[in-house]
């Protein structure tokens, strides 16, 4: 018996080292097992979470018993002694036990039953089962049963990683493409329809929905494969404060599946800078999808976000641009009125008066009056440009460094300003930025905030240059009012910076600009 023994052992070892399907092996198991045993009936047995078992092979079935049979995991029988136990079970009288599996089997004239475990990894995922006609099995059928069982296990076992690879080389690539498309700047409808239909793909061609949420809790259906629920959709939804996607998984099966048809969801969230913008839903009929379904769904909302970020943050750029250009043409174009109708109409009058004078001198006349007149108007005007030039680029920042520019802007002004400037000379292109910032908040500030006092706080902390801009006013500032904010805004990001504003309504608005420094000059400023 032993010498038959390891020969079935070979050829189902033989089976496993071919990289045959594992079906193939476990009905070869089986098969091998039964005539191990000497009997005409044996199977392999799929144990579910609760108990519950699921026929995955068969060797000398009865009529009516067939692969994918199942059974719950109520009774007594070798079956359900290996389940609560995890170790082999040998039943001498199948009439005195109870269950489907053991009562089916009696009454196809079986009378004994072996069964032993089939562990993978260190979990019981299966049995293995003889049954009999004769009285009882040998004392020692579990061991040889035991070896059987191994293989099957070892063939199970490489069958999970084959396929386990496989579903991750498609994942690969189903995330490859999307990630392909996010990088070459396609457009979030050509992102979204691909989002939704790998991962229906990935998930064995399931219903895949790609919602954003809306005010008044309902989600708006932005794509979707193989779903019931078209483009546009409202959904309403249950808020979620704490992240619960159970209302949107509910929204979409409700949606998205035939009445009366028994579905499982997995949602995952779709986060776009710590906001809940949306989820990403799929929806299955029949038994609940497989365990780590959010796991695999997770790199597709992340890249949705991705996305979303990168369309949101080309929409700023673009509109940041089309700002600074406007602003650029109309400040060319105050300059060019502030310059015709002061500095160069005095310039003009100033030239008519001088003529004046010759003819006046020429008539032997005293030009006295008229060469005052025309020099009073020569120093006007060469004060006009002179605070033109200033409001273009003042001579104090270019000479004296951001301190004594700022000094220069702020000395004129009815609003008490406490100044504060503990940072060096600093790169010309700096200063200006930051001089700018200062000149552009004070402004606002001045214009908007009813404040009785404000104050200037500029230093320099590590590798960056911190600005603030603080006053005691009516806060509540809004860069959707037309405050400036939005310009300044523009100024600090095109300078690589960032901008932080605070302002509560009747608790005065802080401005808090960053600007990073050259890096010769951090080396210096660094202990």
């Amino acid at each position: 018996m032993l010498a038959d023994e390891q020969a079935a052992l070979r050829r189902i070892a033989e089976l496993a080292a071919r990289e045959a399907p594992a079906e193939e092996i476990l009905q070869a198991v089986t098969v091998e097992a039964s005539a191990l045993a000497g009997v005409d009936f044996s199977t392999l047995l799929h144990y579910e979470p609760d108990g519950s078992t699921v026929i995955a092979a068969l060797a000398g079935a009865p009529d009516g018993i067939t692969v994918g049979m199942r059974s719950p995991g109520t009774g007594d029988g070798a079956t359900q002694r290996v389940w609560r136990t995890g170790k082999p079970a040998r039943i001498d009288d199948l009439a005195e036990m109870s269950g489907v599996w053991p009562q089916l089997a009696h009454r196809h004239g079986f009378t004994a039953s072996a069964a032993v475990p089939v562990v993978i990894h260190g979990i019981l995922r299966g049995t293995l089962v003889v049954v009999g006609r004769r009285q009882a099995f040998a004392h020692t059928i579990e061991k040889h049963l035991s070896d059987f069982a191994d293989l099957a296990a070892t063939a199970l076992s490489a069958a999970d990683a084959r396929q386990g690879l496989r579903l991750l080389a498609n994942e690969q690539a189903a995330v490859r493409r999307v990630a392909e498309l996010v990088a070459r700047s396609a457009t979030l409808e050509q992102i979204f329809d691909a989002v939704a239909a790998e991962t229906s793909s990935l998930l064995g061609n399931v219903a895949s929905t790609l919602l954003r949420y809306e005010p008044d809790d309902v989600a708006v259906v932005v794509a979707s494969t193989n779903s019931l629920t078209p483009v546009g959709l409202r959904l309403p939804v249950e808020p979620n404060p704490n992240g619960d996607l159970s209302g949107i998984e509910r929204a979409a099966v409700l949606a998205g599946s035939p009445t009366g048809t028994d579905v499982g969801a997995v949602a995952v969230p779709v986060t776009v800078e710590g906001h809940g913008w949306g989820a990403l839903v799929v929806v299955a009929p029949g038994p609940p999808l497989p365990p780590g379904s959010k796991e695999r769904l997770t790199p597709f909302a992340e890249l949705t976000a991705v996305a979303i970020i990168n369309a949101e943050n080309k929409s700023k750029l673009t509109a940041s641009r089309a700002r600074v250009i406007a602003t650029a043409d109309e400040t060319r174009r105050r300059v060019q009125r502030d310059v015709h109708d002061g500095a160069q109409q005095r310039l003009v009058h100033t030239i008519i008066v001088l003529k004046m004078a010759r003819d006046a001198a020429r008539a032997g006349e005293a030009p006295t009056d008229l060469l005052d007149e025309a020099l009073s108007n020569a120093e006007r005007a060469s004060k006009e440009l002179r605070d033109i030039v200033r409001g273009i680029l003042p001579a104090s920042l270019t000479r004296g460094g951001l301190r004594s520019g700022l000094d220069s802007l702020l000395v004129d002004l009815a609003l008490p300003v406490g100044l504060t400037v503990s940072a060096p000379r600093l790169s010309p292109q700096i200063e200006t930025t930051a001089y700018f910032i200062v000149a552009e908040a004070i402004t606002n500030v001045v214009k908007h905030a009813h404040a009785k006092r404000a104050t200037v706080d500029v230093t320099v902390d590590g590798p960056t240059l911190v600005i603030e801009i603080r006053d005691d006013g009516r806060g509540g500032a809004d860069a959707r009012d037309g405050t400036g904010l939005t310009g300044l805004l523009d100024r600090v990001e095109a300078a690589n910076g960032t901008l932080t504003v605070t302002s509560r309504p009747g608790a005065g608005t802080a401005v808090r600009a960053t600007l990073p420094l050259d890096e010769q000059l951090t080396g210096l400023l660094t202990p």
